[in-house]
């Protein structure tokens, strides 16, 4: 049950958060984006998003089914990356917000205000923002292109109106930008000495849905599991 703080309703049992704190909570959000990522990089492999409607429509109902299930799977995957990723700047924001009133004197909190205010104009700061909300108005916001004799060339996401085209790009390629842009965020607030604690490389299993197109390594073909690792290298 929650017990009431003032106008706050608060777990009993969860203490609360200095800035340091509340920076390894959204490192959690970040670890979740990736998480996600690491399923939209699967399932976008599979015949569900690879296949014309006009041909899945031929098949036969149960495979047809399957086939549904791993689109609803990769779209909700991805909508939820948005939605972290989203997630990571407003919680930034609030960490920062409650620092500034525990350390009123403190000038180090209002330089963090000013830093985030720089990056929540920057236009991936808004298209992360612009996705996230498309994304739980039309779950689907993957892009397919297709060659002259309709063979599946790339996906990518649609261009949101105000903002620049991303129809050229594949569409993991343009996540792991987003990704990147997040995670280094994160790592900017750390303080120089845990720097090293926010780390760079994220590592999850992938079971590998009913209509998987790619390759298997050997050691999967039992278990059907995939170990994806994504990168987040530093950005400036």
């Amino acid at each position: 049950m929650a017990t009431r703080r003032g106008e706050r309703k608060d777990m009993p049992d969860v203490p609360d958060h200095d800035f340091i704190d509340a920076l390894a909570e959204i490192w959690s959000g970040v670890n979740y984006a990736a998480y996600h990522m690491a399923y939209v990089r699967v399932y976008s492999q599979t015949t569900a998003l690879r296949t014309p409607v006009s041909e899945l429509e031929k098949q036969e109902q149960i495979s047809r089914n399957l086939v549904q299930t791993d689109m609803l799977i990769c779209r909700a995957h991805l909508a939820a990356f948005f939605w972290q990723l989203d997630h990571v700047f407003e919680a930034l924001r609030i960490a920062i917000t409650r620092a500034q009133k525990e350390h009123p004197t403190s000038r180090y909190y209002y330089a963090c205000e000013r830093r985030l205010d720089e990056i929540e104009a920057a236009a991936i700061r808004q298209e992360i923002s612009a996705y996230r909300n498309k994304g739980h108005e039309v779950p689907a916001i993957i892009g397919t292109n297709w060659d002259s004799d309709g063979r599946f060339l790339y996906h990518f996401l649609p261009t949101m109106n105000g903002h620049a085209n991303k129809e050229s790009i594949e569409m993991n390629a343009q996540l792991l930008e987003y990704f990147k842009f997040a995670a280094h965020l994160c790592r900017t607030f750390a303080p120089h000495v845990l720097k090293p604690e926010f780390f760079r490389s994220f590592r999850f299993p992938v079971t590998a849905p009913n209509s998987f197109l790619g390759e298997l390594p050997p050691e999967a073909k039992g278990a059907r599991q995939l170990e994806m690792v994504i990168e987040a290298s530093d950005q400036t």
